[in-house]
Order: C-alpha cells, then sequence, then structure tokens
C-alpha cells in the first residue's frame, strides 16, 4: 500500500496580517495630495493676476488684500458668519425637501418596473432643463421669499437622489430577495430587511453629491431672489457692485468651503455607517 505524502507544514503556516499604518501616515496620506493641489493652484492664480496690466489687478486681490479687506476685519468676518448661516439654512431645508421625496420616487420605480419608464425620462428633462430659463416662472408662483430659493436648491439636488437609490436597490442580491420570497415575507419587509440596506451605499454617494450641490444652489437662487434675509449669494453680488472685489473672493472662499464642508460631512457618516461591512466604507485591508 502506498504511502501518503507527508503533510508540508509551510502549506497551512499562519500568514501575518499587514501592519496597519500610523496615525501620522494615514493622516500624511489624507492632507498632503489636496494640499499639493492647493499650492498649484494658488500658483497658478499668482500666476494669471501678474500677467494682468497693473490698473486691473485689484480684479484679482492678493492675499495681503483679503486679509486687511476683509478677513481681518472683524465686521466682514461676522457677516461671513452670518450669511453662511443663512445659505446653510436653505441648502439644509432644500435636502429636507428633496431627499424623503427623491426616495419615495426611487422605492416607487423599483417596485412598479412602469412608473420607472413613466417616471425616469422626466428625471433627465428636469436634470437638463437650465435653472435660468425657469427662474421667472418661479418667480410667479412664488414671488421672491425664502420658497422659492428652497425649491431651486431641491431641484439641483433632487436628480442624483432617486437615480443612485433605484440603482442600489437594483443591485441587491437576487439569491436573498427569493430567500425572503419562500418564507413568505411580504415585499415591505424586504424592501427594509435587504433592498434599503443593500442600496444604502449607493444613495449615499448621491447624497453626498447633492450635499455639495445643495450650498452651490442656494448661493445661486440668492443671486436672484434678493428679497428677504441675504446670505453669501447677496454678498457675491453686493460687494461686486460696490467693486469690493476682496469681501466678494472672501465670500467665494466661504461658500466653497461651506460646500467641501457639506460634503465631508456625508462622507463622514458614510464611512461611519459602512466601513464594517462594504467597500465605500473605504476600510483597507
Amino acid at each position: 500500500m502506498a504511502k501518503a505524502p507527508a503533510a508540508n507544514p509551510r502549506l497551512y503556516a499562519a500568514v501575518p496580517r499587514a501592519t496597519q499604518p500610523s496615525v501620522a501616515s494615514r493622516l500624511l496620506r489624507t492632507l498632503l495630495p489636496p494640499v499639493l493641489m492647493g499650492i498649484v493652484l494658488i500658483i497658478g492664480y499668482a500666476i494669471t493676476r501678474n500677467s494682468l496690466e497693473p490698473h486691473r489687478q485689484f480684479l484679482m486681490p492678493d492675499a495681503y488684500g483679503l486679509w486687511t479687506q476683509a478677513f481681518g476685519i472683524a465686521k466682514v468676518r461676522w457677516d461671513l458668519l452670518d450669511r453662511s448661516l443663512t445659505t446653510l439654512t436653505i441648502a439644509i431645508v432644500g435636502m429636507c425637501v428633496s431627499i424623503p421625496i427623491g426616495m419615495i420616487l426611487g422605492i416607487v420605480m423599483f417596485r412598479f418596473h412602469v412608473m420607472e419608464k413613466a417616471f425616469f425620462p422626466y428625471l433627465v428633462a428636469l436634470q437638463s432643463i437650465p435653472i435660468l430659463a425657469i427662474i421667472p416662472l418661479i418667480q410667479s408662483a412664488l414671488g421672491f421669499g425664502f420658497m422659492p430659493k428652497v425649491l431651486i436648491v431641491a431641484l439641483f439636488t433632487f436628480f442624483a437622489i432617486p437615480t443612485t437609490l433605484l440603482l442600489g436597490l437594483k443591485s441587491t442580491d437576487r439569491g436573498v430577495i427569493d430567500l425572503f420570497k419562500l418564507q413568505g415575507v411580504n415585499w415591505l419587509v424586504i424592501l427594509r430587511k435587504a433592498g434599503l440596506p443593500s442600496a444604502a451605499p449607493a444613495l449615499f454617494a448621491g447624497l453626498r453629491i447633492s450635499a455639495g450641490l445643495a450650498v452651490i444652489g442656494a448661493i445661486v437662487s440668492e443671486l436672484f431672489f434678493l428679497a428677504g434675509r441675504g446670505g453669501l449669494g447677496q454678498m457675491l453680488i453686493n460687494a461686486k457692485m460696490d467693486f469690493k472685489y476682496e469681501q466678494m473672493y472672501a465670500a467665494l472662499i466661504v461658500s466653497s468651503a461651506l460646500s467641501i464642508g457639506v460634503y465631508l460631512f456625508f462622507s463622514w457618516l458614510g464611512n461611519r455607517l459602512f466601513a464594517d461591512w462594504h467597500e465605500s466604507g473605504g476600510k483597507s485591508a
């Protein structure tokens, strides 16, 4: 009788896990790329400004002018903070309108295929219509107050929510759905237990997109609806009309930071929710 070959212990040896990078290393890898890109942008800005004729360089203020005429003045700093809160309020209320309606529409399109065929072309059309073309209609219907600004933010942020949710729901494992059906579970339980958890990462990708667009939509709305409490959009217009370009650039910088901050908040929230079980959480192996 042939003798069984001896087992090679090297084949079954434990493989050591890769050492996790230190906090300083992770922080460096996270911050270094945007910092380097920021330096490139600053250099490009300086080159562009220096290429202008001297009497036109006031159109692109330098760092000293931004500090002495904008950020270094307490009244301007307070004005920037107050107007940022106004813009953020408009953006949040607009998203509070678009998120639930978009989620309901995404679920309806997933549940009824005919509804997807009926609604999706209009979603694409709504996304492709220039906001400037419908602003007169919004003004005629809602006036110049707070609600038209909220409506514009909702229009800016709506498209990404039902489309990403629908994509996520369609990506649900069919085996899991069939297993629920074999147990006689109704559709709502399948949606709650399998569909929405599976679609949540895709939905949060859409929320990140909408979050960045929300602040942009709020500022755009303030450029056309000047009534009511003013935000960063009104500050941009007023500073431009008064030839206070330093304050205009300060408002632009703050609005960009606000948009990035809202985007990073949803990114952080998504990572916290999905880091332990989904690749979108960004958890390294």
